[in-house]
């Protein structure tokens, strides 16, 4: 939903919630300044290029033209949205010292590095290098990825837009862009086909269109965090609490306050232990034979991992 479309929905009730109310305010601040910077997750987009390209010899003019082509086409529906974006940042993970993986050897260890990952960092270093080259705002680390500089760079300025599809960028308060183009469909479900006319002739391709916008308030991003606090994040090999998933995790934050919330996140990390009669060492069970059991029993709560998922999964 479009920024302005949000508000009009929201100030169309007549009593808010809190939530609703910071939401509401958020918004009418954004849409007051129509110039704006697009903070962009660059690495999300060079993969979709190279994965585009993925049939064809590998060219890295073509595909650097490709990545142009895209951050133009976002810049071009942000224009017609209603706003002037006057500058763009791009943002990539470089970081041989990513800190992530000195906290934790195994971030990302679970990962196929396979020929599309070389394919990708050969066209990081060419777009970088040419995108420097046209003095143009670009941002690396050596210790950071691109998720952390997109958070940096939108704490400092008041019109950033975040351009990217990677969920965990959603803590991020603000404005987003999600520029993953979905299949059309027509009211019978039916995806809507287009002629489109090529140097190389006619083809027949699915009509797409951009996911596009949401915004996060501050509060919405720290709940996102506590909801990957408990599920933990497969893709990056970061275990959450134990036996947690989605849909438990939405109930064990739904309606509690911040501090309930972070109540519920610490006793998630909880490993019951009891000792059944007779036995001579304790069996760690489930919370519910845990209430269950007569006898001895005790909780250990893993603080140690607890401390360790927030640096893993806060955005810096």
């Amino acid at each position: 939903m479009k920024p302005q479309d949000e508000l009009d929905f929201l100030t169309n009730f007549i009593q808010l919630s809190e939530k609703q109310a910071v939401k509401r305010d958020n918004l009418e601040t954004f849409l007051l300044e129509r110039s704006k910077v697009l903070v962009i997750d660059a690495d999300s987009m060079l993969f979709n290029v190279v994965h585009a390209h993925s049939d064809k010899d590998f060219d890295l003019e073509e595909q650097y033209t490709d990545f142009n082509k895209q951050v133009s086409a976002v810049i071009t529906r942000i224009g017609e949205d209603g706003f002037d974006v006057e500058d763009v940042i791009y943002c990539f993970t470089t970081c041989k010292n990513n800190f992530r993986k000195q906290l934790l050897p195994t971030y990302k260890a679970n990962r196929d590095y396979n020929e599309m990952y070389r394919y990708v960092s050969m066209l990081k270093n060419y777009t970088i290098q040419a995108l420097e080259e046209d003095l143009r705002d670009v941002r690396y680390s050596d210790i950071l990825e691109a998720d952390d500089l997109v958070g940096q760079a939108m704490r400092d300025i008041d019109n950033g837009i975040v351009v990217a599809i990677d969920k965990d960028l959603r803590q991020i308060k603000g404005a987003h862009f999600n520029y993953y183009k979905d299949k059309v469909k027509d009211e019978d479900g039916n995806v809507i086909i287009d002629r489109v006319e090529t140097e190389s002739g006619v083809l027949f391709l699915p009509r797409r269109e951009f996911r596009g916008w949401s915004y996060t308030t501050a509060q919405e991003g720290y709940e996102l965090l506590l909801k990957q606090l408990l599920v933990g994040d497969n893709s990056d090999n970061i275990k959450g609490a134990n036996g947690i998933g989605a849909k438990r995790a939405e109930k064990l934050l739904d309606g509690k306050n911040n501090f309930g919330m972070l109540r519920a996140v610490y006793e998630a990390y909880a490993i019951y232990h009891v000792k059944h009669e007779g036995a001579d060492s304790y069996e760690t069970v489930t919370a519910s034979k845990y209430k269950k059991h007569k006898g001895e029993k005790y909780i250990e709560y893993e603080k140690d991992r607890l401390k360790l998922n927030i640096s893993l999964m806060k955005l810096w």
